[in-house]
């Protein structure tokens, strides 16, 4: 039901090494990575040497301070999103990274569960919300998110449009929008305890029991609707980096961003900005080493 979208994990001094640089620990989770997605990455950005990133990894590695430190806990390693998508979510290949460790901890994971619903049913759900007055909205029209709880709450829960947040998931299909309910969980007290976080069962367990909370003030039936059943269906269209077959992926990239594209293509202010570039920057390496000449002209036109 439920898929992880996120983790912080607090690591121990390494089994194997007196001593591990930031850059050592996130090579090893970039390990398990597919090598097409790392070959079109950029290198690591480092911050004082203390921090190491990289972004389209979706990994940053943080040496700990203060009374972490002091507790043991030596490194602070963030899994995004972009990191579970692109491992297909292996939480056994994680797990045997975590156990190179002395000792680990989960401090934060969010989970979050994606359905594909008329447009009409998110416009219904947002206006109850608001008509309730009991949620914090953001955003504008059909982009809005609706919150339960807070960032200092024990549980966090938003409720978002993730069509209209995220470009990857344009365009979802005539009249329906990807909607993402997603819980964020941190500072688990008592029986609740973040250890069990690749426990499927505990998982799910933990957002069934989010959803129920939050549908108990829906008034709409929305959120009790769609998310609380495993049966609910989670069709959706998107715009995802296909690992594999490059060229395939470009293709289904091209088409799906036809109309953007050539508006680029053809913007006068965009060629001002790039008319006097000489050397192109790496990004720009990268997506010429990937594009052949006819390919690229086809969607200009």
């Amino acid at each position: 039901m439920a898929k992880i979208d996120y983790l912080t994990v607090s690591l121990g001094t390494h089994i194997s090494k007196n001593m591990a640089y930031t850059s050592d620990i996130l090579t090893e989770f970039a390990v398990i990575l597919p090598d097409l997605y790392k070959l079109t990455c950029r290198e690591m950005l480092s911050s004082e040497g203390k921090t190491m990133r990289v972004m389209q990894y979706g990994i940053t590695v943080s040496k700990q301070y203060g009374t972490a430190r002091l507790n043991g806990w030596e490194y602070s390693v963030q899994l995004s999103g972009d990191y579970w998508s692109a491992i297909d979510r292996d939480c056994d290949a994680v797990l045997q990274i975590l156990s190179g460790f002395t000792t680990w901890r989960v401090s934060r994971l969010d989970l979050k569960r994606d359905v594909c619903v008329p447009l009409e049913d998110w416009r219904e759900y947002y206006k109850a919300a608001f008509e309730a007055g009991v949620y914090t909205i953001n955003g504008m029209l059909d982009a809005r998110t609706v919150y339960y709880g807070s960032r200092h709450s024990q549980f966090y829960t938003r409720v978002y449009n993730k069509t209209a947040n995220d470009p990857k998931h344009f365009p979802a299909p005539d009249n329906f929008v990807q909607i993402r309910f997603e819980i964020e969980i941190h500072r688990v007290r008592g029986e609740l305890v973040l250890d069990h976080t690749f426990d499927r069962k505990f998982t799910d367990h933990i957002f069934l029991q989010r959803v129920q909370r939050s549908a108990e003030n829906d008034s709409s039936g929305f959120i009790k609707r769609y998310y609380d059943s495993v049966d609910a269906g989670e069709k959706i269209r998107t715009v995802q980096r296909t690992i594999g077959n490059l060229e395939s992926s470009i293709d289904y990239v091209f088409n799906a961003y036809a109309p953007y594209i050539s508006a680029v293509m053809n913007s006068q202010l965009v060629a001002d900005r790039y008319s006097g570039i000489e050397v192109l920057n790496k990004k720009g390496e990268k997506i010429l080493a990937v594009l052949d000449a006819d390919l690229y002209i086809k969607a200009g036109d």
